[in-house]
């Protein structure tokens, strides 16, 4: 077992790392659920309070796991084992960076069934199979695809292939380069799709939807549904930011970087709000969240514009873009503990990684077919994996990283490795040390209670 190699390839440029966390963080929560949330929660009223939560509570969290990664140059699991020995803290920190890599590879398992979904939609859209229907037939589509695995093996396998390929390829070979391509073709696909919204008729309602203020809304449930997003849409508790801040150079700002992603996160999310419902508003329908925003309601919409049809593909290439994006950076914290801890080469820990989480991803993708029979808590196994990592894992292991970056590492750590002035430290100290494990308990506990009952 090789348990000292570290991170030897950084990323090519500043602007580099930012587009990896904002591809990692921009993935389909913040298209089929941000801009809905927002609309549905108070506008513009809900979108303060948002920001306030990704500000004291979203970017401490974030900028405590590049921290970790950065300082160690390592993957989760050697990065607490080192920081442990060098705190004097107990060895069993170790378990979170497991935990963290785990999480990781459960999400892509699930992840990559609904990237095949996309993809099966960018061909069934390419070919005219979805021209001119409606919400009932649209729902019997979705419905039949769910039930016929076999028709989705083909974009599944292709999708795994992609994954593999960009991982195997390295840092600077691999995820550099494919983000310095993807995200700025994600960009362009969004400002085509932008300028077709605003010529839809009906772009300044969607704007009074997203950004109107209505402070007579604003109650602990809005303040709730801020921190939870918040909390999830920037790619905490999984690895992928400790692992890319590995790959950061040390001269940079991880405090400006990190607000940097925040902000960019916020604002794509809101970019995709204002394709999105001017496009539902002109087809007299009604906004919705979830997988039936992106796989009914979205295809009947565009259905009904001229062409429509074309715009989306686009759309749904868009969401593939993110989708390989947030992938890739689910996948990054196995292969590189493979890699690191274990000796492999690079492509053999990529397939080892992506060949153990297809395995699992296809159980997942016959879970609405042939094993549809098999539950636990009356789950089958794509909304049981769901609910683990979202209720349980995710919220669990960003809680411990802010307690042992917030209260076991000594100052002296952490002051180095940020580098602020002492007002800032003391103000990311504070938030990282009180208000985010409070806010992350309560984001816990309402999940746990929601669920309940």
């Amino acid at each position: 077992m090789h348990t000292g190699k570290k991170a030897e390839e950084l990323w090519s440029h500043r602007s580099v790392f930012i587009l990896a966390l904002l591809g990692s963080s921009a993935g389909l929560g913040n298209i089929w659920k941000f801009p809905y949330l927002t609309g549905e929660q108070g506008g513009g009223t809900f979108l303060l309070v948002y920001l306030f939560c990704v500000l004291l509570v979203g970017v401490p969290i974030m900028m405590a796991e590049v921290l970790l990664g950065r300082r160690t140059r390592s993957n989760p699991v050697q990065a607490f084992q080192h920081l442990s020995e060098e705190a004097g803290a107990s060895p069993r920190w170790v378990w979170i960076g497991w935990l963290a890599i785990l999480t990781g590879v459960l999400i892509f398992s699930f992840y990559a069934v609904v990237a095949a979904w996309i993809f099966y939609y960018v061909f069934s859209l390419s070919t005219g199979l979805l021209a001119d229907i409606g919400v009932d037939q649209a729902g019997e589509y979705f419905g039949a695809m769910l039930k016929d695995p076999g028709s989705l093996l083909m974009s599944h396998s292709l999708f795994m292939l992609l994954i593999l390929g960009i991982l195997a390829a390295g840092v600077r070979r691999g995820l550099d380069r494919a983000i310095r391509y993807l995200m700025p073709l994600l960009f362009l696909l969004l400002l085509i799709l932008l300028v077709y919204a605003y010529n839809s008729g009906h772009f300044m309602r969607a704007y009074y939807y997203l950004f109107a203020f209505h402070p007579g809304r604003v109650d602990a449930s809005m303040f709730i549904a801020a921190l939870g997003h918040a909390f999830f849409t920037l790619s905490l508790g999984m690895g992928a930011v400790m692992t890319y801040g590995a790959y950061l150079s040390r001269k940079e700002s991880i405090g400006q970087t990190v607000a940097c992603v925040g902000m960019l996160d916020t604002v794509l999310a809101l970019l995709v709000g204002m394709v999105v419902f001017p496009i539902i508003f002109a087809a007299q329908m009604e906004p919705s969240s979830g997988p039936g925003l992106l796989f009914i309601t979205l295809p009947v919409a565009f259905g009904q514009m001229d062409a429509g049809q074309v715009l989306c593909v686009i759309f749904f290439l868009l969401v593939g873009v993110a989708a390989v994006t947030s992938a890739i950076s689910l996948m990054e914290p196995a292969t590189v503990l493979l890699e690191q801890r274990y000796g492999l080469k690079r492509p053999a820990a990529a397939l080892g990684s992506v060949g153990l989480a297809w395995l699992l991803s296809l159980a997942v993708l016959f879970s609405f077919s042939h094993f549809s029979g098999i539950t636990l808590l009356e789950m089958n196994l794509f909304e049981l994996l769901n609910f683990v990592t979202t209720y349980l894992l995710l919220p669990l292991v960003g809680l411990v990283i802010t307690l042992f970056t917030g209260w076991v590492l000594c100052r002296r750590i952490t002051q180095d490795e940020l580098s602020q002035s002492l007002v800032l430290y003391y103000l990311w100290r504070f938030c990282l040390r009180y208000l985010a494990p409070l806010a992350i308990g309560l984001i816990f506990v309402t999940n746990l209670y929601n669920v309940s009952f």
